[in-house]
């Protein structure tokens, strides 16, 4: 059996993946970690006993014992340090997104997996999570009909994560220097648009958006966008994201409206201390006949965990953080490396969550709404190709 031997970049939540693939993971072993800050590399180095640091990401493009390199640096440098990794011969895990400046990038991403016959996975979450895996169950059974219609929505206030130490470390969520986070297309705002494209089913084809900023004027990007995306089918989906709102923190709301009913997570009701969150109005359950008298028609639905190998322990989650939702993504990475197979969120699936996203920030500068181009999974197809004649030229000849 193959041990994988892991680079990783961007120590805040890097931290996480240094853990799993060090110590938890049996096919992979962290070999060098890569952050600007010298301090925080060299008290990661120690705690978790890596052998090579660095403070310059092209010492782990040019080292030749990697085979996988996982980016966890600030979201407006993903797509770059996703195009040289694979220019470099590396496979890729890269936290959300995978890239969101331009779709010109994605194009070359797209293109250099392709070239170099190299795996990508995008780490989302919510894909994993016990909630969305039992909507999505229910979706793709039937129980909920045709789906019309998605709302998913993630509303945080970055000003008050960490008891507000958090804008001090990444001064770049602030743009600090930088080009601050955008709302819909960086971070967890990815996880809302790609949670509605695959609770869908179906591609986005063109997306209306607006933004404004009034709770961080200073910041140089909206704090707070709305977007409504549409598919072929003529389905809808809204996705709302804001980086400043006046509320408690929540992750992504998620409210999926069908034929035959609709489901919806905790955020428009309340949670009783017996119930999971997660709510139905279900026609097979009696919906529709007779008006509605409440709220509490939602009946709460039962979600089962998703269950870890036994191997993983609980405390093994609760430093991974997440609920232990990474050690999916890696084994769903590593599977499809040894079998040449997709793996869930593979560079097609990631590019198109993320070219919503782009489109997204292009119809807030347009006034307009911006169709968003499709993109075609060649990777069977390419497979009985490889190797290809071209196999080993840069994306710079792109």
């Amino acid at each position: 059996m193959k041990t994988y031997k892991v680079g990783v970049v961007g120590l805040g939540h890097g931290r996480s993946h240094v853990r799993l693939t060090h110590e938890y993971l049996e096919q992979t072993e962290c070999a060098a970690i890569c952050d600007v800050n010298e301090e925080r590399l060299k008290n990661t180095a120690e705690e978790l006993d890596i052998g090579k640091t660095t403070t310059h990401y092209a010492d782990l493009l040019s080292d030749p014992d990697l085979d996988i390199l996982c980016i966890c640096s600030p979201c407006h440098i993903h797509g770059q340090m996703v195009l040289a990794a694979l220019d470099a011969g590396k496979h890729v895990m890269v936290e959300t997104p995978m890239e969101n400046e331009s779709m010109e990038r994605l194009w070359k991403i797209i293109t250099m997996a392709e070239r170099r016959h190299l795996k990508v996975q995008m780490d989302c979450p919510d894909r994993w999570i016990p909630e969305s895996v039992k909507m999505k169950q229910l979706i793709d059974d039937g129980h909920v009909g045709e789906i019309y219609y998605v709302i998913c929505e993630y509303l945080q206030d970055i000003r008050q994560q960490g008891g507000g130490g958090l804008m001090k470390k990444e001064g770049f969520r602030m743009g600090y220097g930088v080009k601050a986070q955008e709302s819909v297309s960086a971070g967890a705002g990815i996880y809302a648009v790609d949670t509605a494209r695959w609770f869908l089913g179906e591609d986005f084809t063109e997306v209306f958006a607006y933004g404004n900023r009034k709770n961080l004027p200073s910041r140089n990007v909206d704090d707070h966008d709305v977007a409504l995306f549409r598919t072929a089918s003529g389905a809808i989906a809204r996705v709302q994201c804001s980086k400043a709102a006046r509320r408690p923190y929540k992750e992504i709301t998620k409210s999926v409206w069908g034929t035959k009913g609709t489901i919806e997570s905790t955020g428009y009701l309340p949670a009783p201390p017996d119930s999971t969150g997660l709510y139905g109005c279900l026609v097979e359950d009696g919906a529709g006949p007779k008006p509605y008298t409440g709220p509490y028609e939602m009946r709460p639905i039962e979600v089962p965990s998703v269950p870890l190998p036994e191997w993983i322990t609980q405390d093994m989650v609760r430093k991974v953080g997440h609920g232990g939702v990474e050690f999916f993504s890696w084994m769903d990475l590593i599977h499809s490396i040894e079998n040449d197979c997709m793996s869930e969120i593979n560079v097609y699936e990631a590019a198109r969550t993320c070219a919503g996203a782009v489109a997204v920030n292009e119809s807030k500068v347009a006034h307009r709404p911006i169709s968003i181009p499709q993109i075609v999974d060649r990777h069977d197809e390419m497979k009985p190709l490889y190797p290809l004649p071209y196999g080993e030229a840069s994306s710079a000849e792109l």
